[in-house]
């Protein structure tokens, strides 16, 4: 079985209203409970990590799956929604993505795209990390490159 490790040191200092820090590879950041939760809102919070988390995991596995199932596309981009309850406690209750995916052509079977589009969320590594514990909604749009002249190459 291959295995794959990835680190984290951090920090905290106080309570509710206390502040701290993480750094990984590739993040390097202040900590803190959002002030909309009464916290410092300093940094970022776990709430937006892990939203990041389900969200960048998402979109590149959509763009894998993508190109697995041969679906033609110039680039994809995405909007998530997290949603927290007080349900039992602070509960990260659902996510919404809003995927944009730009494709090079005119769907010619979009039946096979929607089903790229909705498995490539039963394939996300942190999707599955939570699953049974976090609703996760899918809301793709799709466009053409052509159609859209105000899009951008990522």
């Amino acid at each position: 079985m291959e295995r794959f490790t990835f680190n984290l040191k951090g920090n905290w200092k106080g309570s509710w209203d206390g502040q701290g820090h993480v750094k990984t590879k590739g993040i390097d950041t202040d900590i803190s409970v959002d002030p909309s939760m009464k916290g410092a809102g300093i940094g970022t919070n776990p709430d937006e990590l892990l939203l990041s988390a389900l969200s960048s995991c998402y979109m590149i596995t959509l763009g894998i799956r993508l190109g697995k199932e041969e679906i033609s596309f110039d680039h994809l981009s995405i909007e998530s929604e997290g949603i927290v309850t007080k349900k039992g406690g602070l509960h990260f209750d659902k996510v919404i993505h809003r995927p944009v995916i730009f494709l090079d052509r005119e769907v010619t079977d979009e039946s096979k795209l929607r089903s790229a589009i909705y498995q490539a969320e039963q394939d996300c590594m942190v999707a599955k990390a939570v699953r049974g514990n976090v609703r996760i909604e899918i809301a793709p749009v799709f466009k053409t490159v052509e159609t859209d002249p105000g899009s951008k190459k990522a």
